[in-house]
């Protein structure tokens, strides 16, 4: 079966290299985003033709020639190192919570999700990797951080840290700018207009994942640095390490250890463009096992805007079928995904006072 795009004189099958990275089933595909970054003629449709071909297979693949300056990377991952070497009692006066912006400890968290457990299991042990979460970053007079709308806050930047919150803050926006890039791909890639997407994502919303991964002498059956999960994203931007920990589930359910890829950035896509696409773009679950030395990541999960609809596409619903999922705006989906994802064992987590307003109203 080839896969072809359709644009009004041509039609692009996908790369006889992507499909034979997707067959082989050892390597992530390997995408080169430059030419179309330069704007070259030519470029979008066959990066979309290659998209969904991977996006209907596999769904992750890695991008080169991404503009976003390694020394930049390189920086974030040195003070994300940094970060979780400050004194724990500055790191617990920062402990997520009511808004899951802050610091995760090791062990405080399950993390399981009832879209995958019919795939895998439902995960029953504490997750051993760290983190600190983190989502687009607001000042104290943004009307949602007023109206106290939940996963709206303020961002918990460590006060004994000052070049980390300038360094990740500046992540943040290029990685904003790139994911932005590459809208017009996932768009093509749909047999949809290149500017499809641009309505939904006029103030994106992310969340950026700083995480800790310490190799553990021993684990629990079952066990993992981070349990096998699907992502909620529209897309998610990764930045690959030598280390290795990270396997992705291919459809025979086996799984893949992820290679590294020098100066890549790992490319995924989430539950909010499978709900968009109606299950034709797969939400691919992965995992981190227990890695032999220490190891960081720098997860950052793009989404659209909190009042964009994220029911399925009409023109993604084939003839015969159904929408497979409802209409709702991103926010409400948002807040019932992390719920269902994230089960923690602080007996204090949730007891802050209930939002003054939330966005469903």
């Amino acid at each position: 079966m080839t896969t072809l795009l359709s644009t009004e004189n041509v039609k692009v099958a996908a790369s006889a290299g992507v499909k034979a990275s997707i067959a082989n089933g050892t390597e992530l595909p390997v995408l080169d985003v430059g030419p179309y970054l330069a704007g070259e003629p030519g470029a979008l449709e066959q990066l979309a033709a290659d998209v969904k071909w991977i996006q209907e297979n596999l769904g992750f693949f890695a991008i080169v020639n991404h503009g976003i300056p390694q020394s930049l990377i390189d920086e974030s991952f040195s003070q994300t190192a940094k970060l979780f070497k400050i004194p724990m009692e500055e790191k617990i006066k920062h402990r997520v919570g009511f808004h899951h912006q802050g610091y995760l400890p090791p062990k405080s968290s399950i993390l399981k999700s009832t879209a995958i457990a019919e795939k895998i299991a439902v995960n029953t042990k504490k997750d051993t990797n760290a983190a600190w979460l983190f989502m687009r970053n607001r000042n104290a007079d943004d009307p949602k951080v007023l109206a106290n709308v939940r996963h709206r806050g303020l961002n918990q930047w460590p006060e004994s840290l000052p070049e980390f919150k300038k360094t990740l803050y500046e992540y943040h926006t290029s990685m904003e700018k790139l994911a932005l890039k590459l809208l017009p791909i996932y768009a093509r890639a749909l047999g949809l207009p290149a500017d499809y997407f641009e309505s939904m994502f006029k103030t994106p919303e992310y969340y950026q994942r700083c995480a800790y991964y310490h190799p553990e002498k021993e684990m629990e059956e079952g066990q993992y640095a981070l349990a096998p999960h699907s992502d909620g994203s529209f897309l998610t931007l990764l930045p690959m390490t030598p280390v290795p920990g990270l396997q992705v589930m291919k459809q025979s359910k086996e799984w893949l250890k992820v290679s590294y890829i020098k100066d890549a950035l790992i490319v995924n896509t989430g539950q909010i463009l499978n709900r968009l696409s109606n299950d034709t773009f797969i939400a691919t679950p992965h995992r981190v096992v227990n890695p032999p030395m220490e190891r960081y990541a720098l997860a950052f999960f793009f989404y659209p805007d909190d009042d964009a609809n994220v029911g399925p596409i009409p023109e993604c619903i084939k003839p015969g079928e159904k929408a497979k999922y409802d209409s709702r705006s991103f926010y409400d989906f948002f807040i019932p995904y992390l719920d269902d994802l994230y089960h923690y064992n602080d007996p204090n987590f949730m007891k802050e006072v209930e939002p003054a307003g939330t966005l469903s109203k």
